[in-house]
């Protein structure tokens, strides 16, 4: 009898313990589903593409060596995030990704005068938000974040900053007994006396090579510079409206000719010459000295000129004059289909620690926290920190035109004719102008 009611409350159980089974399966799979909800995206592996134009596969550039560094760290720190390099020199994969609103690559490297034409495009996405969310410091910047923004809002972050500086030649200078000049009438004496044969003394980039279009390095070593000196005017805040007065463009283009024809510190080849022909000749030795970009500095050194490569703060008009500054901002396509990723990659890359090793290329970075590294302590570090102070002193940060490009193409071309055909500032200045808004009025 004892055994008849065991069955029967154990049949009577059952229903009730299949209930409690299934509820607890319920529960777990609901469990489960808010952990899906609540878990980011990233949990499962992604690749996003980088587009930038530093090679992995070249050995022979300082600065694509700290790059891998810095990719290695960020794929040790989020092993679901792959990040696919795609080597774009000129820039023009970049460009003409954001003009076709195409999803890839998903993180683009574009310089401050390339900011505005990609903004125009709609392509660029707009990260107020996120550095708000992720609480970016906005001040912990060479140049803080707030004046780097593109029609108010922030569409990049910052990786490095580039001023001009006077790169030469120790022995050259050292032989003919003179100092590195110190303004531009100091160029016309020194550039002469270094001067010969097979030695351009100062070496002046009005050619189109390199670069993403124009004469890229003029604009960038001499010409932003140059018709902003006056007042930090360059192109109105619109992007589209030329801002620099007729006198300073005048006095700029002066000071360039007179090199070329009057001091003969400069060879009418350097006409011709852009960005590598300028880096070969200070390697080379056929360069004495050049206003140039301090991010090759580095790489000159390592490909020949050793100890023997030094270098000054940029001359001017006066010894202190303020010089425009730019860099690489870490941008992210609004079409791309790996957002919250491409965020993650672009934070890391501008933060402290990963700045820290990419400073080992010999950039500038941009965060000025990152100068706590010892790195900054070595002779190598040293110069780099000399240069972020030169930055904060003179740098001066000035407004870029929606077709910059076609801006640089149309400047070469009025200066190439002033200093061959010697025509005079004035008419150089009408050609740019003239040129230039016919240039922009058919530009969306």
């Amino acid at each position: 009898m004892k055994a008849v009611h065991e069955s029967q409350r154990s049949a009577q159980c059952r229903p009730a313990c299949r209930s409690c089974w299934w509820q607890r399966v319920a529960a777990l799979i609901a469990a489960f589903a808010v952990v899906v909800a609540v878990t980011p995206a990233l949990a499962q592996p992604v690749e996003i593409a980088y587009n930038t134009f530093l090679d992995p596969a070249n050995a022979n550039d300082p600065r694509a060596a700290a790059q891998t560094k810095v990719l290695a760290e960020f794929e040790r720190l989020n092993p679901t995030i792959k990040v696919r390099v795609v080597v774009d020199p000129p820039g023009s994969n970049g460009a003409r990704t954001l003009r076709t609103r195409a999803d890839s690559p998903d993180v683009i490297r574009a310089t401050n005068f390339q900011m505005p034409e990609y903004v125009a495009t709609g392509s660029l996405m707009q990260l107020d938000e996120l550095v708000a969310r992720d609480k970016i410091d906005p001040n912990d910047w060479l140049v803080p974040l707030g004046k780097t923004m593109v029609r108010g809002h922030i569409y990049g972050l910052q990786q490095d900053y580039r001023i001009p500086i006077l790169i030469y030649r120790k022995h050259l200078l050292n032989d003919a007994k003179v100092e590195p000049p110190h303004t531009w009438a100091d160029v016309c004496v020194t550039g002469a006396k270094l001067t010969k044969a097979n030695v351009a003394g100062f070496a002046i980039p009005i050619g189109t090579t390199g670069g993403i279009g124009g004469a890229q390095a003029f604009g960038e070593f001499h010409l932003s510079t140059l018709v902003s000196a006056p007042d930090g005017k360059y192109f109105a805040d619109d992007n589209r409206t030329i801002a620099f007065s007729k006198d300073a463009f005048i006095r700029g283009a002066q000071v360039i000719k007179d090199q070329f024809v009057k001091c003969k510190s400069t060879p009418m080849a350097s006409l011709q010459y852009g960005y590598n022909e300028v880096h070969d000749g200070l390697r080379a030795d056929t360069v004495a000295m050049a206003t140039f970009g301090l991010y090759r500095y580095r790489s000159i050194q390592a490909q020949g000129a050793g100890e023997d490569l030094a270098w000054a703060p940029a001359p001017g008009f006066t010894p202190d004059d303020p010089q425009a500054v730019y860099g690489f901002q870490l941008t992210i396509n609004n079409f791309s289909k790996q957002k919250e990723a491409a965020w993650q990659f672009v934070k890391f890359m501008a933060s402290p620690a990963a700045q820290a090793i990419a400073a080992q290329g010999g950039e500038v970075v941009a965060r000025a926290s990152a100068y706590n590294d010892p790195y900054f302590a070595s002779p190598q570090g040293r110069d780099q920190r000399a240069w972020a102070e030169l930055i904060k002193v003179r740098g001066r940060q000035v407004n870029y035109s929606i077709i910059q490009s076609t801006f640089h193409q149309i400047v070469a071309d009025a200066f190439q004719r002033m200093v061959l055909r010697n025509t005079t500032p004035e008419e150089a200045y009408q050609e740019v102008v003239t040129k230039y808004n016919e240039a922009i009025a058919k530009t969306p």
